[in-house]
């Protein structure tokens, strides 16, 4: 991928070939690594690349809001988790994603954009991981779904609940951070913890619970398609649930019980809580007037939303902006 790192203000952050002085970890072993360093912000990337999978370990730590820009290039599966603290992406072929820490997310995507949201003054830790079509395609006998979400033109979040990731694997990630091999046995080491990592991740996504309900990859597409469409009314009146079913060509059983099952929320919830997060951000990040923020969310009236907003948060709306 190609990097593009600027701050809130416009400025850029150059990417310069290997360690800062006085880094302490973590490493990935055998990795390239670039860094930038500007005295407001340190950002480390460390990543190896093989023929079918590269792992890359970023760590960072920022003064100031940071904003990566960047493009993803190659066809595959790419697979996030987070060690320390979150993060908030927003990938042109799935929408956005918003990582806590110890969560990770899956998707298949064709070449696409990428923009990566760091928060101010919090240190940052994550593995990434992408894997190959030809990797994948070694694993159409035990996982026969894959064949079906290759086949997409836009990108598809894997089935199953994007959350906290399982103690298996964070114990990969940690041995993958951790290998004792110089190459090539380094290598060799890194070739079974990836596949065993992606194993961990299949099941997760296609072995669910027998109360979980099988969608298929074009019914996946659609719910995240809906997804995508209350994106673009968080500030104004959402369509109702007949609505945004006949709008995906969708029933609305199967579109309230799957997004549920993707999302880990109701419509109505998730609804709520992208408006109280929007708000948040604008709280802080502007001097619009609450009552003006209140409109931007869609509530046209200032009591209900810090009604709302205290629910979510524990504090008024004027409260978070004195802090």
């Amino acid at each position: 991928m190609i990097l593009e790192l600027s701050l809130r203000n416009g400025k850029r952050l150059g990417l310069h070939q290997g360690l800062p002085d006085g880094f302490t970890g973590p490493f990935l072993k055998h990795a390239n690594a670039l860094s930038a360093t500007n005295g407001e912000t340190e950002l480390v990337i460390q990543e190896v690349t093989y023929e079918d999978y590269s792992i890359r370990l970023l760590v960072g730590k920022f003064l100031k809001r940071l904003n990566v820009t960047g493009r993803i290039l190659r066809r595959g599966l790419y697979c996030y988790f987070t060690i320390k603290n979150g993060i908030q992406k927003d990938v042109g072929s799935v929408g956005k994603i918003h990582l806590k820490q110890n969560q990770f997310t899956g998707f298949f995507t064709e070449p696409t954009s990428c923009k990566t949201k760091f928060e101010k003054e919090k240190d940052f830790q994550s593995i990434d991981i992408y894997y190959s079509p030809k990797l994948l395609e070694e694993l159409f006998t035990y996982f026969p779904e894959l064949k079906e979400l290759m086949k997409t033109e836009r990108g598809v979040i894997l089935p199953g609940q994007s959350g906290w990731s399982l103690p298996s694997m964070k114990e990969i990630t940690s041995q993958l951070l951790n290998t004792p091999y110089d190459e090539p046995t380094g290598r060799f080491y890194f070739d079974l913890k990836v596949r065993e990592l992606l194993f961990q991740i299949l099941i997760h996504a296609y072995k669910r619970n027998p109360s979980d309900h099988h969608y298929t990859p074009w019914e996946t597409g659609r719910i995240h398609e809906a997804k995508r469409i209350l994106e673009a009314h968080i500030a104004t009146r959402a369509p109702t649930i007949k609505s945004l079913a006949r709008q995906i060509a969708l029933n609305e059983y199967k579109l309230k019980t799957g997004f549920k099952q993707y999302f880990n929320l109701s419509i109505f919830d998730w609804l709520v809580e992208q408006r109280m997060q929007h708000a948040k951000e604008l709280l802080l990040t502007t001097n619009r007037p609450v009552k003006e923020i209140c409109v931007m969310v869609g509530y046209p009236r200032s009591s209900n939303f810090i009604t709302a907003f205290r629910r979510r948060f524990g504090v008024t709306p004027r409260t978070i902006r004195q802090k």
